[in-house]
């Protein structure tokens, strides 16, 4: 195929998807059972970067968290046709995404930390630093700012004790509800509830001697 040929497919595809844009989640996951696989790449591109953000911090690996997001998408189309509109598309995602990464840590010998923003970097010396996804449209000063502050939220969410960070870091993090989080762990509206305001208070704790020497959030 000519380049010209390719650019004309390319388009073509572009297209395709661009119509979709401004249709629901749950419209589109209609389509996608009705056989339309534009509609799923639609899904995959509003939430690819969200849902490896998540995996990685639930992980602390960023090849696991690329592994495991590519195999959540994978699970939610071939099982397109269990999906319901009762609930959100993105809740059943993360479902799928956070029984994905419960299954690998039952599945090892050792108990690794669930949830983590950092990973480490062996050279002369030891060193841990976060693993974030760059931002091409911020300028430098704004990334150092950012990174500054990603260190403190790592290190304040790698304080909390795990059982209550997956709950914290899907609601502060992701941006849940109350509900759609109870959907995705599995536990009751009151449990999920307890957990956040327990990891509120231990991330407090952490990020309170920080804030008295004058780092701003």
């Amino acid at each position: 195929m000519s380049k010209l040929a390719r650019s004309l497919v390319f388009t073509d595809t572009n297209r395709e998807r661009a119509k979709w844009k401004d249709h629901t989640d749950e419209e589109l996951m209609l389509r996608v059972q009705g056989g339309d696989t534009d509609c799923f790449d639609v899904l995959v591109e509003r939430y690819k970067v969200r849902l490896f953000n998540y995996l990685l911090r639930l992980t602390s690996n960023r090849d696991e968290a690329e592994e495991i997001a590519q195999e959540a998408f994978v699970k939610a189309y071939i099982h397109a046709e269990k999906y319901k509109t009762i609930a959100k598309f993105s809740t059943w995602l993360y479902t799928i995404a956070t029984n994905l990464v419960r299954n690998r840590v039952r599945s090892r010998s050792r108990a690794p930390q669930m949830v983590s923003l950092w990973t480490r970097v062996w050279g002369d010396g030891e060193e841990e630093r976060p693993l974030e996804i760059p931002d091409s449209q911020r300028t430098a000063d704004e990334a150092i700012n950012d990174r500054e502050l990603s260190d403190v939220i790592s290190q304040a969410i790698q304080k909390i004790p795990e059982k209550y960070r997956e709950s914290f870091v899907l609601r502060e993090i992701n941006e849940l509800s109350y509900e759609e989080i109870a959907a995705v762990t599995g536990l009751k509206l009151g449990t999920v509830r307890s957990r956040i305001n327990r990891a509120r208070n231990y991330f407090r704790q952490v990020v309170a001697p920080l804030v008295a020497k004058g780092i701003d959030f």
